[in-house]
């Protein structure tokens, strides 16, 4: 799949701008009223560090050439074995009583780290290929 011209390097990093300025307002809300950590905050965060990744990786994924393939490959490759290492050390904690985290929070909590590591894997990897 190939990236759309109208999709470029800019618009990438202000849409990784607004989702900063999201994730940030609503950590600043919820720790104010109290209710830190309901969940959802993280997950900002996760499509703010997503839209910066894509903002530096438009030019190698513009191209969608063989170097393009290998590193969303490898990217995935690498990222399955860190979300199952997140997914085993949260069982870990959640057994040994200290993790006091709801359904919600986990999942959210793991979408974040996911869309995280995967975005980050490729930055990761594009300096490597």
């Amino acid at each position: 799949m190939q990236m759309s011209s109208k999709a470029g390097r800019k618009t990438f990093f202000i849409f990784g701008l607004v989702f900063l300025s999201y994730g940030i307002l609503i950590n600043v809300v919820s720790i104010t009223s109290g209710n830190f950590f309901v969940g959802h905050e993280f997950v900002y965060i996760g499509t703010t560090v997503m839209c910066f990744c894509l903002s530096y990786l438009y030019p190698q994924f513009k191209e969608n050439d063989e170097r393009t393939k290998k590193i969303k490959d490898r990217g995935m490759f690498f990222s399955y074995f860190f979300i199952l290492g997140y997914m085993l050390i949260l069982m870990t904690l959640f057994q040994i009583e200290g993790f006091m985290l709801d359904g919600y929070q986990t999942v959210s909590l793991l979408a974040a780290l996911s869309i995280s590591t995967v975005f980050v894997s490729f930055v990761v990897l594009s300096k490597r290929y």
